[in-house]
């Protein structure tokens, strides 16, 4: 099995063997067509491979995001109910900035012109109010077969509730213009808030023709017995399902590193993480307290997402983030990033601004010689003259930019951590900080320091740990059903009861049948269901975890929970007043091979023959000043090592920067950082 991130700056791969050995590459993406550097890279990695069998891969991918981030998708048309074709444009009325008068939304995905009503109603109930006849989709049939559409998006007025007629169009859109892509809004999100489902609905459509043409791209450049892809949520999903739903894969990327940050954590028994991912591009931090946390009011570009993602926060601050002087000489760093072509200074490929691995490079962080094991040479020369003329325009000396070039970058990344902590409840200094991606072991004890969290993990490979995440991934899919109703109905009244009953039968078959591999008898397909609960009144809801029993219909009373979870959100609890249900959730999901790092041997290609000296020494630069560190293999170090810092530990996909007041640990091959501050000093 073979686990492929692409990222905007490195493709990384990791081949596992059926003996447990690990075969580790990464290279440069080729942006203009990511699925070469991935065909390169397979390549790569299976041509010593002990095994003759065709590779099973599971991939990460940006290309869904890329699409939707810089606009480039399909000509979509938008189906809406008469009356409703200015919804994607009317949007909700809130604003992102409060006090700002003037202010710049992205436009809609579709055009004006290109939407469309078509005159029917159901109502919020699934009553048919008006009925879809043969002559309005002959009409609305005939006006989209006049236009070269790529893509279709119908969303009708409470299809969620009842989805006969998005069904009647649907078929009739697919007969009619068969080299389509067609998106209906059931089939993709069965919850109201229309808005929210005609965006979401809108965003499929606009990346589905992109999607296609990419994964019919991938099938061609790569030999796999079986290609699945990353889920925004976490999970993975056949091919097919994400060319046919590649809104579940805006996120793909980022959540491999989430899942595998969770997985290396629990390996030495912790549960509670923030994960940091720092990568060429930008930076991805998402808090986990005992599991992934999921999230339905994701955005991305400014568009929202209503489907389940991890929740991830993300800043436009990775090693490629440029620095700048803006025209007020002050210094800015991203989120214009150097990316993988040119790339940073010090990569020769033709660039000249500053970024923040030049800052590092200057530094003494980041020894030249040994990026990538040693299989590619940074020109320190080249970050130095970048570094130079930046310090040159804003009237500061060399060393004092690259430091300033770190501090905007560091403070940038503790405003993301403070986003998915603080301003949701948690205490950051009750979770470990994980540290992975390209350059986040270099940031990792600085923001750990500064929010004042005490331990920080970095894995085994943490350049590597996305794809890492992918071969940990469960195969899932998940399902929802809108039913606003007060929860005491679905507790007390036995009509009620019963529609909830067949509910979640009907979906429980689903999942069923979506995920049970009919070549793999053996696969066991877990359930696990949640109820959005909210106050009466309320526009916000809670999810909570609940058990049912098959046998009559029930689920536990999740009232309690619900209570516990918004106080801890809101800080009170609103007792006596009636607790609403509008949405249940299913996760379903076969679980993966556990999978560690620590089961095999790992072979970079990395030129062990050129590694440094066991006490081998260089004048470093931290914030607090310049220190002659250790300069440490990280091959080298034994299980059970503890050192302190100052120390920089090198390795073919990342370097951690160990400061003067922490302390390594070496655990099941992990490196767990622990701060030590002055006061634990044994007198």
């Amino acid at each position: 099995m073979i686990g492929v991130d692409t990222g905007g700056t490195f493709t990384d791969l990791i081949l596992r063997e059926p003996s447990g050995r690990v075969r580790l590459h990464k290279l440069l993406s080729t942006p203009s067509d990511p699925s070469e550097a991935i065909g390169d890279g397979v390549a790569h990695v299976v041509a010593d491979s002990e095994s003759a069998q065709t590779p099973h891969i599971v991939h990460g991918t940006t290309v869904a995001t890329n699409a939707l981030l810089e606009r480039k998708g399909a000509r979509v048309a938008f189906v809406t109910t008469d009356g409703f074709e200015d919804l994607l444009l009317l949007r909700r009325q809130n604003r992102p900035d409060l006090y700002r008068f003037h202010i710049e939304l992205p436009p809609p995905l579709v055009d004006g012109q290109d939407c469309y009503g078509v005159s029917e109603r159901v109502g919020y109930d699934g009553r048919v109010l008006e009925a879809l006849d043969g002559d309005e989709l002959e009409r609305i049939i005939s006006e989209l077969a006049e236009e070269n559409y790529e893509a279709i998006s119908v969303c009708l007025l409470h299809a969620y509730a009842n989805p006969k007629h998005e069904e009647e169009l649907g078929r009739a859109i697919r007969q009619a213009l068969p080299d389509a892509h067609v998106s209906l809004s059931h089939d993709i999100i069965r919850e109201f808030r229309e808005f929210e489902r005609a965006s979401t609905t809108s965003v499929n459509a606009f990346v589905g023709p992109v999607m296609a043409h990419y994964l019919q791209a991938l099938r061609g450049r790569v030999e796999a017995s079986r290609i699945e892809i990353l889920q925004s949520s976490g999970g993975r999903s056949e091919i097919d399902f994400a060319a046919e739903y590649p809104v579940h894969t805006v996120l793909s990327g980022p959540a491999g590193g989430v899942v595998g940050a969770l997985s290396a954590a629990r390996e030495i028994g912790i549960e509670r993480i923030i994960t940091f991912d720092m990568g060429g591009t930008s930076t991805d931090v998402s808090l986990c307290d005992g599991e992934v946390l999921l999230t339905s009011e994701a955005e991305i570009g400014g568009l929202p997402i209503h489907v389940p993602v991890i929740d991830i926060h993300t800043v436009g601050a990775g090693g490629g983030s440029i620095a700048y002087a803006d025209p007020g000489g002050a210094l800015r760093v991203g989120p214009r990033s150097a990316g993988a072509d040119p790339g940073p200074a010090c990569y020769g490929r033709g660039g000249h601004e500053p970024a923040v691995t030049d800052a590092h490079v200057h530094l003494g962080r980041i020894r030249p010689d040994r990026f990538l094991g040693g299989r590619m040479t940074l020109e320190r020369d080249a970050s130095e003259e970048a570094i130079a003329r930046l310090a040159e325009e804003l009237g500061l000396d060399a060393d004092q930019t690259a430091q300033g070039i770190l501090d905007i970058a560091d403070a940038n990344m503790v405003r993301a951590i403070k986003a998915i902590s603080l301003e949701k409840g948690y205490d950051p200094r009750d979770f470990c900080l994980v540290a992975f991606g390209g350059a986040g072991a270099m940031h990792a004890c600085r923001l750990a320091s500064t929010l004042d969290i005490g331990r920080v993990l970095v894995p085994r490979h943490p350049g590597l740990l996305s794809a890492f995440g992918m071969l940990n991934a469960d195969s899932q899919r998940l399902y929802s059903k809108t039913f606003l109703r007060p929860l005491s109905a679905f507790l007390d009244d036995q009509k009620a009861r019963r529609q909830m009953r067949d509910e979640l039968r009907a979906l429980e078959e689903r999942a069923h049948s979506d995920l049970q591999d009919p070549q793999e008898q053996d696969e066991h397909v877990e359930l696990e269901w949640s109820l959005d609960l909210r106050y009466e009144g309320q526009s916000f809801e809670i999810s909570v975890p609940v058990d049912w029993s098959a046998d009559d219909g029930r689920f536990s009373d999740p009232s309690e929970a619900f209570e516990e979870r918004h106080e801890r959100l809101y800080g009170y609890r609103a007792e006596g007043r009636q607790v609403e249900l509008v949405t249940l959730r299913l996760k379903a999901f076969v679980p993966a091979e556990t999978f560690s790092f620590t089961d095999g041997d790992a072979d970079s290609g990395a030129d062990s023959a050129s590694s440094v000296g066991e006490h081998e020494t260089a004048q470093v630069g931290f914030k607090s000043g310049t220190f002659e560190a250790r300069i440490i293999e990280r091959d080298t170090l034994d299980d059970g090592e503890v050192f302190e810092g100052p120390a920089v530990i090198s390795e073919f996909s990342s370097t951690t920067l160990v400061p003067p007041d922490w302390r390594v640990e070496v655990i099941k091959g992990h490196l767990l950082l622990t701060h030590h501050r002055p006061e634990e000093e044994v007198s």
